[in-house]
Parts: C-alpha cells; sequence; structure tokens
C-alpha cells in the first residue's frame, strides 16, 4: 500500500464497529473494511453491561458493571491500537478516525430505563474509541448516522448526491456488504482525510 496515511471510519454500534479505511487524498478511495469486537466474550455482560441495572438490584450489578465496563475499555483499545499498529507496520500513517453513532444525546435524560440502557451503551462504545484514538494522538471526530452526510457535504465541499455516487462506487470496488453501516464509516474516514 504505497499511501502516506489512511483515514478510519468506524460505524459504532452495540459491542462492535464496521471499519472502513479510506486513503489517497488527492484521489480518496475505500481501501479495506473489517469488523471490530468491542467486547470480551469471556467477561458476562460486556455486550450489554447496561442491562444488567435492568435485571438486577443495584447492589448486586455494581461489581459485574465495573468488571463489564473495564473489558469493553480494554478490548476497545486494543482494537483500535492494532488496527493502526497493523497499518504502521507497512509504512501507512493515521491521519484520522471518524466515529459514527447512532445518537450523541444524553442517555441520562431517558426516561425509559430500557431505552436508557441501549443509549448508555451506544455511548460506552464510541467513547472508548474516541478515548483510544486521542491516547493513540491520532485526530478524531464524532457525529451520528442521521448528520453525517449533511456534515461531509459542507466539509468535503461537495453535494450529498455526489458523496452518495462516489462512496457506492467504493462499495462495488470492495464487493458485500456494502450498506448503511460501510457507507457512513466511508464518509466519516474521507472527511477526516481531507481534514
Amino acid at each position: 500500500m504505497p499511501l502516506a496515511g489512511v483515514a478510519i471510519g468506524l460505524r459504532v454500534k452495540t459491542a462492535r464497529a464496521t471499519a472502513v479505511l479510506v486513503g489517497d487524498p488527492a484521489q480518496p478511495r475505500a481501501l479495506e473494511r473489517r469488523e471490530l469486537v468491542l467486547y470480551d466474550p469471556d467477561v458476562p455482560h460486556s455486550g450489554q453491561p447496561y442491562h444488567l441495572e435492568l435485571e438486577l438490584a443495584a447492589s448486586a450489578a455494581a461489581p459485574l458493571l465495573a468488571k463489564a465496563l473495564a473489558a469493553v475499555r480494554r478490548v476497545g483499545k486494543r482494537e483500535l491500537a492494532g488496527l493502526v499498529e497493523s497499518l504502521a507496520r507497512t509504512g501507512v500513517s493515521v491521519r484520522g478516525v471518524g466515529l459514527v453513532a447512532g445518537s450523541l444525546g444524553d442517555p441520562q435524560k431517558l426516561g425509559n430505563p430500557h431505552v436508557r440502557a441501549h443509549a448508555l451503551e451506544g455511548r460506552l462504545y464510541w467513547s472508548v474509541l474516541e478515548e483510544s484514538a486521542r491516547e493513540l494522538g491520532v485526530a478524531c471526530s464524532v457525529t451520528t448516522e442521521k448528520e453525517i452526510w449533511a456534515q461531509a457535504a459542507k466539509s468535503l465541499g461537495r453535494r450529498p448526491e455526489t458523496l452518495r455516487k462516489v462512496v457506492a462506487e467504493w462499495g462495488r470496488a470492495l464487493g458485500r456488504p456494502w450498506g448503511a453501516e460501510e457507507k457512513s464509516a466511508a464518509l466519516a474516514a474521507w472527511t477526516m482525510l481531507s481534514a
């Protein structure tokens, strides 16, 4: 890969993220896609840690939640660091990480406990990746899937329809799967690459 740098776009979901690498700022293109696992299957509840608070009394949930959260932080940091380091071994630096989340709202403002648990988990996974990027010294931005197209159009100086065509072409070149998650991750990476 004779590129000076790439950007990583991550569409973050509960316990996983879809990663798309975009390179070549002069003529951006998607280079690769992969899945990052953001929980430890050997640590109970690390896939949905805040659901513990729905199932158990606070005193019983607290120590299990602490272990699950520690596992998520450890695994998330390891996954992103591993990706950045694997690129560095091939001589490619990471210019930025663009995170795409479902929501950036405050989960504590949600009244429904089950919806709040999902929102807390959503925030947990993307915030761990954001913190990891910053610890690695890599520029990072976070946006929502709802806002990524408009923000990218403004940042890249292109119309959303043009962006959709380019990103669709990247998907044809990489092959399936190339759905909404891959497209938003690719767009976040492209935005970071051009920043």
